[in-house]
C-alpha cells in the first residue's frame, strides 16, 4: 500500500506529466531525425536513444498503472488503453524490408499520446467523438447526396475523357473535393467549356453540401463544445 501511494504521488506531480510529455516530444523528433541517412556512430546513438525512451514509456505506463489502486479502474479509461496500445506497439522488433516503415509510423505514433497529457486536447477530441455521434443523420445525408450527385455526374458528364466523371468511385473522390472547396473551379471549368449549363450543377452541390450541410456538423460541434464547457463550470463550481 505504502509503494502504491508513492507511485500515485509519482503519477499525480507535475514534474512527471511535463517529463513524460517532453520525453513524447524527442520521441518524435528522434523519429523525423530517422529519415536522414545515418551510419556508424550516429546510428547506434539513435537506437541506443530510441531504446532508452521505449523503457522510459514502458516504466511510466507501469507506474501510472501500479499507482491505481483498484487495477480494472486503468483500463476503464479509455486515454489508458490508449497510451498502453501506443506503448505496446513500440515494442514491436524492427525486421528488414518494409517492417522498417511500419515500425518508424508506430514510433511516430508517440506524439498522438501529447493528446492525453494535455486537458484541453483531450477537451477537443473527446468533443469531437461526441459531436460526430450526434451526427450520424448528417453524415447519412451527406453520403446521399455525394452518391446522386456522383451518379447524375457520370450519366451527364461521363462521356468527357479526363473530366473526373467517367467512373462512379472517380466522381465521388471528386465531389469530395468539391466539398471541400479545394481548386473545386479547377473541375468545373474544362466542362462549362463543353457545357455551358453545367454550372448549375457545381454551384448548387457546392451550396448544398458545402454551405448547408457542413454547417449543420459544424452547428453540432459547436452546441457540443458549449455542452460541455456548460458541464466542466457547474462540476468546479460543485
Amino acid at each position: 500500500m505504502a509503494i502504491q501511494t508513492y507511485l500515485y504521488s509519482i503519477k499525480s506531480s507535475s514534474l512527471f506529466q511535463y517529463s513524460v510529455s517532453l520525453v513524447i516530444l524527442i520521441s518524435s523528433t528522434l523519429v523525423g531525425v530517422g529519415t536522414y541517412d545515418f551510419t556508424g556512430v550516429y546510428l547506434a546513438a539513435l537506437m541506443f536513444i530510441d531504446l532508452a525512451i521505449t523503457i522510459f514509456f514502458v516504466i511510466e505506463i507501469l507506474i501510472r498503472f501500479l499507482a491505481e489502486e483498484k487495477k480494472m479502474k486503468f483500463f476503464s479509461d479509455g486515454w489508458n488503453i490508449f497510451d498502453t496500445i501506443i506503448v505496446a506497439s513500440s515494442l514491436i522488433p524492427a525486421g528488414a524490408g518494409t517492417s522498417v516503415m511500419v515500425l518508424r509510423l508506430l514510433r511516430l505514433a508517440r506524439l498522438l499520446r501529447i493528446i492525453s497529457f494535455l486537458p484541453e486536447l483531450r477537451f477537443v477530441i473527446e468533443s469531437l467523438v461526441e459531436s460526430i455521434k450526434q451526427s450520424i443523420s448528417v453524415i447519412i445525408l451527406i453520403f446521399i447526396l455525394l452518391y446522386i450527385y456522383a451518379v447524375v455526374g457520370v450519366i451527364i458528364f461521363g462521356d468527357i475523357s479526363g473530366g473526373r466523371f467517367e467512373m462512379l468511385g472517380e466522381a465521388l473522390i471528386t465531389l469530395f473535393q468539391i466539398m471541400t472547396l479545394s481548386s473545386w473551379e479547377a473541375v468545373m471549368l474544362p466542362i462549362v467549356d463543353i457545357y455551358p449549363w453545367a454550372w448549375t450543377y457545381f454551384i448548387s452541390f457546392v451550396f448544398l453540401s458545402s454551405v448547408i450541410v457542413l454547417n449543420l456538423f459544424i452547428a453540432i460541434l459547436v452546441d457540443v463544445v458549449a455542452e460541455r464547457r456548460r458541464k466542466d463550470s457547474v462540476n468546479i463550481d460543485q
